[in-house]
Formats: C-alpha cells, structure tokens, sequence
C-alpha cells in the first residue's frame, strides 16, 4: 500500500459541509470510494481523487476484482499445466497490484531481522531488499503458487480460481479491520497514521459484510463451502499474524499493513488446500 501525493496543508484544512464532495449522493460516495479503493490496491488507469479518501468500505470487492485476474490463467490453463497456470496467477496479480504489498511484506521482514529499533527502520525504509525480504517473498510466493496449483489438480482449475478471487477480497479487507484493532500503534507521519485517522467502524464493518457475500457467492457457484471456510481461516489468521508483527515492531505502519494483506492471502491459499484435500479423500 502505498500513501496519495497530498499537501500538508490539506490534511489540516478541516471538511466543509458546502464543499461539491459532501453535498453529493450515495450513489456518487459510492463510486468516489470505489475509485479511491482502486487507486489504493491496483495499478489500473483509474483517476486519483482528492486524496482525502481510502476507500476502506470497498477494499474487499476490489480486492475480489483483483483476484479476478488470477482466475482467469487458472481456468484456461489450469487442467494442462496447473503448475504453470498457478504462477501466471500470482504474477498477473502483483502485476495488477503494482506488487506493493510484497514490497510490504519484504521490508517489513527486513525490518524484524534488524538488531534494534533504529536498524530496524532503517532496514524498513531502505529501498533495496535484504536477505530476510528475499527469503520472506520466495518462500511466501512459492506457497502461495503450490497452494493454488494442489487446488487446481486435487478439484479443479475453477475452484483454484475462486479460491484466488476470495482470498482476494478477504486479504484486502484484513488490513481496514486491523487499522481499527490496532489503531493506537499506528505511527501519526506516515501511512498508518493516514490510514488510520480515515478509516471508519462503518468501513470495517462493509469489509466483513461484502468479503461474507463473496464468500457466500463463491460457496454456491462450487456447491460447497471449502473455500468459504478457508477465506475465514485466512482472514482470521491474516488479522492474527498482524496484530503479532504489530505487536513485535511495536508500531502499526504502511508497510506492515501491506504485510498483512500478503500473509493474508497466503493463509487463505493454504487453508483452501488443506480443506479441499480433506474433503477429496
């Protein structure tokens, strides 16, 4: 995840009720939150809006649509070569995702592997990977791939995908629900901070409703509730291993709320695999 471009000047300026934005519908809230949600998580040609908004409440769904893309290899390949379709997938998605919550995931790996709390942001802000990040994405993105492929060979290349659509939108959304949880480590300069201070109860509250509805959605296009399961599995656990990484970097930050999104989406690969090979055999 990565922070808008934004004046200092225009965080400090406080919300006016006559300003265009607040006078407009829901339906217009709706579509500038969506277009906040995908300016946040994807890389798509999508205009940047005032940079005020995050787009929490729709984190989930664009999250689902960014799962989309993983699908796509999975299904038109994934009966020949589900090894190969598995990486197309997870290479479409960091594609679409600008691959920023890997560069999470990888700095704040570097950051747990450094001797004290100031090596420790160095190592974090340090643009260049360091070995614990490298061994962190090769043993995340190689679970991650051989989850997808198991699912693909064990039920079929469809349940892979919408196994891949659903830990989509479950990731997405773990980071809003951990804001909030944790919301008193997040550091006030940075992206945490931001995040935080705009992410709402009721935006937290649209994740778990529009990531169930996927879910459900998903349980009645396969005809049964494995990968429904395996989303909570995921989501809960995402949200556990955050709080645990907040809790030992002693801070809440961008980079670990990209962190938690990846390990998210992992946990929830997994666990559909395990669940769906349980219920093969």
């Amino acid at each position: 995840m990565i922070e808008p471009v934004r004046r200092d000047e225009d965080v400090l300026r406080p919300t006016r009720t006559d300003h265009p934005a607040a006078q407009q519908g829901v339906a217009g809230r709706a579509a500038a939150e969506s277009r906040a949600a995908l300016t946040m998580l994807t890389r798509l040609p999508v205009a940047p809006g005032s940079g005020e908004r995050t787009g929490a409440g729709a984190y989930a769904i664009v999250g689902a649509l960014v799962g989309l893309v993983g699908l796509v290899p999975l299904v038109a390949l994934g009966a020949a070569i589900p090894t190969v379709a598995a990486i197309l997938a997870i290479a479409g998605i960091a594609v679409v995702s600008g691959a920023v919550h890997l560069d999470g995931l990888a700095d704040t790996a570097d950051a747990l592997v450094a001797l004290g709390p100031d090596s420790a942001e160095r190592a974090r802000k340090d643009p260049a990977v360091g070995v614990g990040g490298a061994a962190t994405l090769i043993l995340v993105l190689g679970i991650e791939a051989a989850s997808l492929a198991l699912l693909a060979i064990d039920a079929s290349p469809l349940t892979a995908g919408i196994a891949c659509v659903a830990a989509g939108g479950v990731s997405r959304g773990v980071p809003v629900i951990l804001v909030r949880v944790a919301r008193r480590r997040a550091q006030p300069s940075g992206l945490g901070g931001w995040f935080e201070a705009r992410t709402t109860n009721v935006a937290a509250s649209l994740v778990v409703g529009s990531a169930a509805v996927l879910c459900l959605a998903g349980a009645f296009v396969l005809g049964t509730q494995a990968v429904a399961a395996a989303a909570g599995v995921g989501g809960i656990g995402g949200l556990a291993l955050g709080m645990s990484l907040v809790r030992l970097r002693g801070q809440l930050d961008g980079d670990l709320l990209g962190a938690s999104v990846e390990l998210s989406f992992a946990l929830t690969l997994v666990a559909a695999a395990a669940i769906v090979g349980g219920v093969d055999q």
